[in-house]
This record gives structure tokens, sequence and C-alpha cells, in this order.
């Protein structure tokens, strides 16, 4: 989702300003994200049912994306939202104006997007108001190269990749919620983790290593 809307709303013609602005309002949301993402979590963390979140956001992650048309009908369910509504009916009153790179990527941070999804999990499983809001900001951070890569080569890195990247995606959703799913049974049952620890050290005797 990020890379066709940098694509469509940034560009050479517009300048380094309106590329800053259209950054500083995508982190700003990632950033609000976090920090009430960070506050939902720490009430888990509250009481004391923290391993259950992240074994279950686990398990949401694999279930999203293992069934891709569960993950479309939600998504579908989402863009027929007065929320999301208010954000198209935002970017249209100021897409004549100067700020509209601002309004763009503060809309783009509340898109639907795989990475969004895996970043906001983290964040909850995080269980603070404020490494919430770090967390996210540092995630917002790291996309800026992969998607500034998408800017300057235009339309021939979407067309050469265009195929690519949904399947990365997927490896990566799916790996990011094996791991959740991995921390929470080690949480829920510490004597886990230390079994697998020794069933991995055996495994590497056997090969050799």
């Amino acid at each position: 989702m990020c890379g066709p809307v940098m694509l469509t709303f940034t560009g050479f013609q517009n300048g380094s300003g309106s590329i800053l602005l259209y950054h500083t309002g995508r982190i700003l949301s990632y950033m609000l994200l976090g920090l009430l993402l960070g506050t939902f979590g720490s009430f888990f963390s509250f009481l004391k049912i923290q391993q259950f979140t992240v074994l279950l956001l686990g398990v949401g992650i694999i279930f999203l994306y293992g069934i891709p048309s569960v993950r479309n009908s939600l998504e579908k369910f989402y863009y027929q939202s007065r929320f999301y509504k208010g954000i198209r009916s935002i970017i249209s009153q100021n897409l004549s104006k100067k700020q509209r790179w601002f309004f763009s990527g503060v809309a783009n941070g509340f898109f639907p997007c795989g990475l969004t999804y895996v970043a906001a999990a983290g964040a909850i499983v995080i269980s603070n108001f404020w490494l919430g809001g770090v967390y996210m900001l540092l995630f917002g951070l790291g996309t800026i190269p992969a998607l500034f890569a998408i800017q300057f080569s235009g339309s021939f890195f979407v067309n050469k990749y265009k195929a690519l990247i949904p399947k990365s995606m997927y490896v990566v959703a799916l790996l990011s919620g094996g791991v959740m799913v991995y921390r929470g049974i080690a949480m829920c049952f510490p004597d886990f983790e230390q079994l697998m620890q020794e069933k991995a050290i055996s495994l590497i005797s056997v090969c050799g290593f």
C-alpha cells in the first residue's frame, strides 16, 4: 500500500519539501498508533495475561495471511467504515493545498498494510505507552529507505518487483506470527522454551556442528 501511495502523491516535481511533509505525517500517524497500542497492551500486562495476548496476536497474524479471503473481507469492511471515509474526506478537501502532502502522509499511516499489522502487534506486545510510540517511530523511519527507492526508481521498481513484494510480505508476516506464537507458548509454559533449546542443541550435535 505504501509504495503506490508514494508514487501517487510524491515525485521529483514536488520537491524535497513535499516529501518531508509526507513522511512527517506518515510517521506521526505511526507514533500515534504506537502510543495507543502500547497503552492497550499495558492493560493486558496489568491483568497478567500478556502471554495469552502474544499468543493470540501470533495466531491472528498467521490466520489473516493463511486465509487471504478473511483479510480481504476485513479490509473491505474497513474501507466502508466512517473512519476511513473521514480520512478520504480530509485528503480530498486539501488536495489543492500545500498541506495535501502532510495529510496524505497522515492518511497513509491508517491504510491497511501487512507490515503495519505486524508492527502494530509488536507495539501491543511492548505494553508501554512511550515505548510503543518509540517503536512505531523507528518502524516508520525504517520504511523510508525502501520508499525512497520506489520513488526514485518510479514505475520500473514497481513493475519489476510487483509479483515478488506481496509474496515476501506473506513470508515476513507468517514468520512474525510464528515467532509470536512461539514466544506466547514459552511465556505460558516456561519449560517449553528450555525443552526447545535442548532439542535444538541435540539436533546441532547430530548434524556435527
